[in-house]
């Protein structure tokens, strides 16, 4: 066999011990690491790290970043010395491994760092290690439990000049429970990313709230919280902000009566904006307050304590003229009740769409959706969704209610059910297939424009209410066709139903009535 062009590439190569021996030998004598210069060995470790170079913290969440210098610097001697010799690889304190953490602050020297303190308690002596060294602080993430009031009020006194993204914790076993704080009091830093779990500030007119800041996240501060005037003053301090997440945050003041053109704050750089409201009327104020023509991700969820997720779509609904820029430039909506939450997604001016998508959770009737949906969808002239439409509707563990009223939507393509309820499918599909027009003269088709449907289901007779509508469609299509009336009939292209119950004959019977080859695709029955 010939030898291979390249001696590394191993893609043509038939697989035999012969070739496999030379491979091996290939690879022993020339790629060992230990020839690697360092230079290139210091950014491997580096990449490999997961922490090293890290200069900002995660404002979503916060993952497991495991010590791996320190298992990499147990490989070889060679790979050691490099590590333990390669200051620029040392930026980060964690908690994670205590023991190599004061190793680590020791290899530091005078270099700035992050740290990272998943429980504070526990690590007591490596925190005060840390704080004496506060002034090259870059990053900061800290958990505090109950007990930890003296290390946890330490924070107002250091002196942070380096931190620009900062997030802090308190995890009390009482939900309803806050730490008051007055944070770097005498030392206020320019962060730029900040995040407060059940820590409510002393004064919410702190310096920390700066023009720097560009994403905050407050969340569970259910007692001594913001008024609405506070959280106005810190969007008005704030105007780089980009991303402000707000979760279950409770206001110290009833809801204000003050007009909305006094509550707006322009926010021009905001394109995030996700609220978990205690009640609807914080998510009215807090959405009319951050006033921003480029808000891409908007979303309201309806956390426990909300009575009735019926009237946080409402305010929802209310609160669109504040988003009204953004909703002209959307590509998709989730509204999901059993979920509760709505959510809406924008285009970024860059790259435009020409579908839209609509998904629909368990919304059964509702009539605010429907009527919302009818005045933006329906209107062409005024509608600033772009079309078609393509249309999910999932249903997951809510009693069987009537299936919204989308048979307006004319221009809708594609139509995908999934439900997990046994038996709703069926209800779903039937309500669906029940003749509209029929009596008039009409095909009975609601959407002559839809080219696909897609049912997922757990129970295989939902397809055969679904067969029986399909045919029923095609047969009024066919006879609006004998008519003349060509526009009548139905496009649909492509069928896939959950279970198996579509013979050939049958694919063959819809076909013949279309007039054309149906595809029928049976989709597995595991959702």
């Amino acid at each position: 066999m010939d030898r291979p062009s390249n001696p590394i590439d191993v893609s043509n190569i038939t697989p035999t011990p012969a070739t496999a021996s030379r491979v091996y030998d290939h690879a022993k004598n020339e790629n060992k690491s230990e020839n690697l210069p360092v230079e290139l060995l210091i950014k491997i470790f580096s990449y490999a790290s997961g922490l090293c170079g890290r200069d900002h913290i995660d404002i979503h969440s916060t993952g497991h970043y495991a010590p791996r210098l320190h298992t990499m610097a147990r490989v070889c001697r060679r790979w050691r010395e490099i590590i333990v010799g390669a200051p620029e690889l040392w930026t980060f304190i964690t908690d994670r491994d205590p023991t190599n953490a004061f190793l680590a602050l020791d290899r530091l020297q005078s270099r700035p760092f992050g740290l990272e303190f998943m429980d504070v308690s526990t690590n007591g002596r490596l925190y005060t290690a840390v704080s004496q060294h506060s002034n090259r602080w870059t990053w900061a993430d800290l958990r505090f439990v109950p007990g930890e009031g003296r290390a946890l009020f330490m924070l107002e006194e250091v002196n942070v000049p380096l931190l620009r993204y900062f997030q802090l914790g308190y995890f009390p076993w009482d939900r309803n429970t806050t730490i008051t704080l007055d944070l770097f009091r005498d030392h206020p830093p320019k962060l730029t990313a900040l995040v407060l779990t059940s820590i409510t500030m002393y004064r919410w007119n702190s310096p920390i709230f700066g023009p720097h800041l560009h994403s905050l996240k407050l969340e569970t501060i259910l007692t001594s919280g913001p008024t609405r005037k506070d959280l106005r003053g810190i969007l008005r301090a704030c105007p780089r902000l980009a991303h402000l997440e707000l979760a279950h945050v409770a206001f110290t003041d009833e809801a204000s009566d003050l007009p909305p053109e006094d509550l707006r704050v322009p926010l021009p750089l905001l394109h995030t904006l996700l609220l978990k409201p205690l009640s609807p009327t914080d998510a009215t104020d807090i959405a009319r307050m951050a006033e921003t023509p480029h808000c891409r991700n908007y979303s309201v969820s309806r956390n426990l304590e909300t009575p009735r997720p019926i009237s946080l779509l409402a305010v929802t609904l209310q609160v669109q003229q504040p988003f009204e820029a953004s909703i002209a430039s959307a590509s998709s909506l989730d509204i999901h009740l059993d979920g509760y939450w709505i959510h809406i997604t924008c285009r970024d001016g860059k790259s435009p769409s020409s579908d839209f998508h609509l998904k629909l959770g368990n919304i059964g009737s509702c009539k605010e959706v429907l009527d919302w949906l009818n005045s933006m969808l329906l209107n062409r002239r005024s509608s600033p969704f772009p079309l078609p439409i393509h249309v999910q509707l999932e249903y997951t563990d809510r009693p069987p209610t009537p299936p919204p009223d989308l048979l307006q939507l004319s221009s809708v393509q594609s139509l995908t059910i999934t439900d997990r309820i046994l038996g709703y499918a069926r209800y779903l599909t039937k309500a669906l297939s029940v003749p509209r027009d029929l009596e008039n003269g009409g095909s009975g088709w609601p959407w002559p424009s839809l080219r696909k449907v897609t049912i997922r289901s757990l129970d295989d007779s939902s397809s055969a209410t679904l067969l029986h509508m399909v045919k029923t469609r095609a047969e009024a299509a066919l006879r609006q066709q004998a008519a003349g009336d060509i526009n009548a009939i139905a496009m649909l292209e492509r069928l896939e139903v959950g279970g198996n119950l579509f013979t050939i004959e049958e694919v063959e019977v819809i076909g013949a009535i279309l007039g054309r080859a149906l595809v029928i695709t049976p989709v597995a029955k595991d959702i």
